[in-house]
């Protein structure tokens, strides 16, 4: 994970692929992940099922939000329907959010603080629950892991 230059995170707003649509803003008050990514990119799937194990680890201190780049909904449902995750995929159909966060390849997460400010991002895959990663977010964010029962299931995705 590098530094973050940026002073304020972009906005972001999309609908989610099985629910209503999410603001990013309603989430300020705790840790945020935000990831970018598209089911055709084979890295991104493997970091997708760590960003899940993760969400389990994180129960309700941090969100993680899943932003499809530009593909067509039912394909990203059929995805999802063989590998859930605990976590909302909002879908990016015309790659406006991806050019507003600068993104320029896939997969690309961001890190922001509780207050949505940008701490880090990661423009290469990452094994989210490895031991120097979660020391890492805990030393920016201040996000700790908490048992998986505090998990609720309102971002799961699952059609």
């Amino acid at each position: 994970m590098l530094p973050w230059p940026d002073e304020a995170s972009p906005a972001l707003a999309l609908d989610r692929l099985d629910g209503p649509a999410i603001d990013l803003a309603d989430l300020r008050g705790r840790p945020v992940i935000v990831h970018f990514f598209a089911t055709w990119c084979a890295p991104c799937v493997e970091e997708l099922a760590s960003l899940d194990a993760l969400a389990a680890r994180l129960g309700a201190g941090a969100s993680i939000l899943a932003v499809d780049v530009g593909e067509v909904d039912a394909r990203v449902r059929n995805f999802f329907r063989q590998r859930p995750v605990r976590f909302p995929i909002l879908l990016d159909r015309d790659r406006a959010a991806m050019k507003r966060w600068r993104v320029e390849g896939l997969p690309t997460s961001f890190v922001l603080d509780r207050d949505l400010r940008p701490v880090a991002l990661a423009a290469e895959p990452l094994d989210w629950i490895s031991p120097p990663v979660l020391a890492a977010l805990e030393a920016m964010v201040g996000a700790k892991s908490s048992p998986s029962d505090a998990n609720d299931d309102k971002g799961r995705s699952t059609p």
